[in-house]
C-alpha cells in the first residue's frame, strides 16, 4: 500500500493507553459498561483515525466517488463489498483482558442509531452520539465501545499496511505473527484443506473470517505440479510395460491407462507393488518437504 503507514503509530499509542487503563480497571464482563472522560477521549481519537484511513483505503482500492466521501456509508461499505471485512474477526488476546467474549466482529451493524430507525455499527453509534450530543451520551464512552472501535482501527491498519509474510517451510504457520504487531489483539490465520495436489486453493471453514490465509508459494506449486506430472508419466510407463497388461491390451495402443482398469487386470496387491517401483516418488517427497509457504492478506481474491 503506502511505503509509510502514518496511522499505525497512532493506533499503537491509543492501544498502549488502553492497556495502561487495564491496570486501573479490571477488564471483565462486569466492567464493560464502565465509562469515563478518558475512555471517551480514546474512542474519539480512534474514530478520527478511522474516518481518515477508511477514506484513503477507499480511494486507493477502486472507490469511484469524487465528491464528499463518507467514511461509513461510502468507504467502509466499499471495503465490505471488496474484501468482506464484515466477516473478519478480531481476537482480544491481552492477558489483562478477562471478558467472556473474546471475539469481535466490528464491521457488523448491531445497534439502532440513537434517535433514528436505521441500524449502524455499535462503535459508530457511540462515536456519533459522543460527537453530536456529548452531554447526554457519556455512557457511550465505555470500555465495550473502546474495544469495538479499536478493533476497527486495527483491521483497517492491517489492510493499509498490505503485508504478506514469507514463512519458509512452516506449513502450519507456527512462526506467523498472529497479533500482526498489536499488543491487545490478534487475528485468525486460515490454513488450507490438505491432501490436494491440483494447484488450486481449497478454502477451510474459517477462511472468510480470517484476516490472513496460509498458502503454498507459486514457485512451490509449480514445482509440485511438475513433480506430479513426472510421477503420472512414470506410472503410465510402468503400467504399459507390464506383461499382464500387455496381454490384456493385445496390441491396442492406450496412452493413458485407466487406474480402475489396471487394478482389475493386475489385482490390487500387484498394482500396489508396481506403483512402489515408481522412481519419481522419492523426488516428489523431496519437493513436498521443500515446499515454501506464505501468509497472504485475505482480500477475497480467491
Amino acid at each position: 500500500m503506502a511505503s509509510t503507514n502514518i496511522y499505525w503509530p497512532i493506533f499503537k499509542s491509543i492501544e498502549q493507553e488502553t492497556i495502561k487503563l487495564s491496570y486501573n480497571i479490571h477488564f471483565d464482563d462486569n466492567q464493560l459498561n464502565v465509562y469515563s472522560t478518558k475512555i471517551m477521549d480514546l474512542i474519539l481519537r480512534a474514530a478520527a483515525e478511522i474516518e481518515s484511513i477508511s477514506k484513503e483505503l477507499y480511494k486507493l482500492n477502486g472507490g469511484t466517488k469524487t465528491g464528499e466521501i463518507k467514511f461509513d456509508s461510502d468507504a467502509i461499505e466499499h471495503l465490505k463489498d471488496k474484501w468482506l471485512i464484515d466477516k473478519k474477526e478480531v481476537i482480544v488476546s491481552h492477558p489483562n483482558c478477562f471478558q467472556t467474549t473474546k471475539i469481535i466482529m466490528p464491521f457488523i451493524k448491531n445497534e439502532t442509531r440513537t434517535k433514528k430507525e436505521y441500524s449502524t455499527y455499535g462503535w459508530n453509534n457511540a462515536y456519533q452520539s459522543l460527537k453530536h450530543d456529548r452531554a447526554n451520551s457519556m455512557h457511550f464512552g465505555s470500555i465495550k465501545y473502546l474495544f469495538d472501535i479499536l478493533a476497527v482501527l486495527y483491521i483497517l491498519n492491517i489492510y493499509y499496511k498490505d503485508e504478506n509474510f514469507n514463512l519458509g517451510t512452516d506449513s502450519q504457520g507456527v512462526n506467523f505473527p498472529i497479533n500482526v504487531g498489536s499488543d491487545l489483539f490478534s487475528i485468525t490465520l486460515s490454513k488450507e484443506k490438505g491432501g490436494f495436489f491440483d494447484g488450486s486453493y481449497h478454502k477451510n471453514i474459517d477462511f472468510d473470517r480470517s484476516v490472513y490465509f496460509l498458502k503454498k508459494t507459486q514457485n512451490s506449486l509449480h514445482k509440485e505440479a511438475k513433480a506430479m506430472e513426472e510421477i503420472n508419466q512414470e506410472q503410465n510407463n510402468l503400467l504399459l510395460s507390464d506383461l499382464k497388461i500387455n496381454e490384456y491390451l493385445n496390441g491396442k495402443t492406450i496412452i493413458d491407462l485407466n487406474m480402475e482398469l489396471a487394478i482389475e487386470i493386475l489385482g490390487r496387491e500387484d498394482f500396489s507393488k508396481l506403483l512402489g517401483r515408481n522412481s519419481k516418488l522419492q523426488e516428489f517427497r523431496k519437493v513436498l518437504n521443500d515446499t515454501k509457504y506464505e501468509a497472504i492478506l485475505n482480500k477475497n481474491q480467491i
